[in-house]
């Protein structure tokens, strides 16, 4: 429980840190090193998927055998320089021809194609929730850096200093000798992990969608309607703590529903402050568009906000209670990519339509459905497993936001310029925090268990 309260920490300090820093090089780089900083994303990006192929097993392998650290840093060192090449290869087609640009791909994608962050999530989650707040105060400091040297190379470097703590933490020599034969083990999974970026690929065909119906405009809500969903950090951070403890459980579906009420709760949170005081968002992200639209999308955003929690938490148990340590398209976790591939056409219509006749409400509930669609396929694979976890956790979360759409919450905030909006919502954001807890606890088993757990821990 200890590391579980040190990721949430971390969490929030991240999302702290990402806007500090995010802030930094959006205002202070010129437009050409913006442009700069854009294409090196879109290389880097290839070179992560390819990377792929071989991190996406990183945790199972290292959970089966623990001695494997070594052999997986060599495979991981080869199978990087590769990536890079690829990845080098689009930058050179682009027109980047700035040498410490292609260095910092190169080290950049050595330094995620290294196992360390695996292992840690497995075996030593304390020491991970603990060296990510090294990292994100390397990233707040990196921001005061990029205001002095507003470059690209500045921002760069800054994300290099940023993975050099969880990187080095389990460092052991490499060994290259077994990097052949998990490599070919990596390989029967390459029919999985290419559904993966398949089902990730046919998920950005909603963005030419929402702009062939609304362009610009309803594009700009969806971005602004991301932005706010980016609160859920401090859950994100106990995710890879969740994946790594299920790995080595024997009662898996208790961690899943113990890390889940967790997780869900601040999930939970967040879905509360939008179905409660949408207009509040609006006016810290955007507040010009405080009379449009935008304020009751962000109003049903809660809902598909929730439900991808819910995705979030599932996928990651389907993938939990996976005994392969890699597995194919045939296997559950597969199946349940085919599932959302399937369903991608009719993902695909439903967004043009309900978004032509209900503009970006349509949006965010078309969004809901198709979210609310692959959590069925994920709970009929799983069959009688997932039945706790809708019961404990699921359904008890959905009947607490229903609370917040139906009670009319205290306006104690008012709207001024970004700090006033902000600090003004403190209490009622300390409110709608306490009122959505009491609630999922009460009518959650599962998270008065982990309250109970926690309490015990602290007392």
């Amino acid at each position: 429980m200890s590391s579980r309260l040190l990721a949430v920490g971390s969490g929030v300090f991240s999302l702290v840190a990402s806007l500090v820093f995010m802030v930094a090089v959006t205002r202070r780089l010129p437009e050409g090193e913006l442009a700069q900083l854009a294409r090196f994303n879109a290389a880097f990006a290839i070179a992560s998927a390819a990377l792929g192929y071989i991190t996406t097993w990183y945790p199972r392998i290292l959970a089966r055998d623990r001695g494997a650290l070594p052999d997986l840093l060599g495979l991981g060192l080869i199978f990087s320089a590769a990536a890079a090449s690829a990845a080098a290869l689009y930058l050179a087609l682009s027109g980047v021809w700035d040498p410490a640009l292609y260095l910092f791909l190169f080290v950049l994608t050595a330094l995620a194609g290294l196992p360390t962050g695996a292992y840690l999530s497995v075996y030593r989650q304390t020491l991970l929730a603990s060296l990510s707040y090294l990292s994100q105060a390397a990233k707040v400091v990196g921001a005061f850096v990029v205001r002095l040297f507003p470059t690209a190379d500045t921002a760069l470097a800054v994300n290099v200093f940023m993975s050099l703590p969880t990187a080095a933490a389990s460092l052991r020599r490499p060994r290259l000798r077994r990097a052949a034969e998990l490599l070919r083990e990596a390989a029967r999974g390459a029919s999985y992990q290419t559904l993966a970026l398949a089902a990730a690929y046919a998920g950005g065909l909603y963005v030419y969608v929402y702009g062939a119906v609304g362009g610009d405009r309803l594009l700009s809500y969806s971005y602004v309607l991301f932005q706010a969903s980016k609160a859920v950090y401090p859950a994100l951070a106990i995710v890879p703590l969740m994946y790594g403890s299920l790995l080595r459980a024997g009662d898996k579906a208790r961690r899943a529903l113990l890390d889940g009420a967790a997780v869900l709760y601040l999930y939970l949170a967040v879905a509360a402050v939008m179905a409660s005081a949408p207009d509040w968002l609006v006016a810290f992200l955007r507040p010009g568009e405080l009379s449009g639209e935008l304020v009751e999308a962000m109003r049903a955003n809660a809902v598909a906000l929730l439900l991808s929690g819910f995705h979030l938490h599932l996928s990651n148990f389907l993938l939990g209670v996976e005994e392969k340590a890699v597995f194919t398209a045939r296997d559950k976790p597969g199946l349940a990519l085919l599932g959302d591939l399937a369903l991608t056409p009719v993902g695909l219509a439903l967004a043009y339509y309900a978004a032509s006749a209900f503009g970006a409400v349509g949006m965010v509930a078309a969004s809901a459905a198709t979210t609310a669609a692959a959590v069925a396929v994920r709970a009929l694979l799983l069959g009688a497993a997932a039945r706790p976890l809708v019961a404990r956790l699921y359904l008890p979360a959905l009947g607490t936001l229903a609370l917040f759409y139906l009670l009319p919450m205290p306006r104690w905030y008012k709207f001024g310029d970004a700090a006033t909006t902000l600090l003004s919502f403190i209490p009622n954001g300390l409110l709608i925090a306490a009122l959505a807890l009491a609630v999922f606890a009460a009518l959650s088993p599962a998270t008065r268990e982990a309250l109970v757990l926690l309490y015990r821990r602290l007392r």
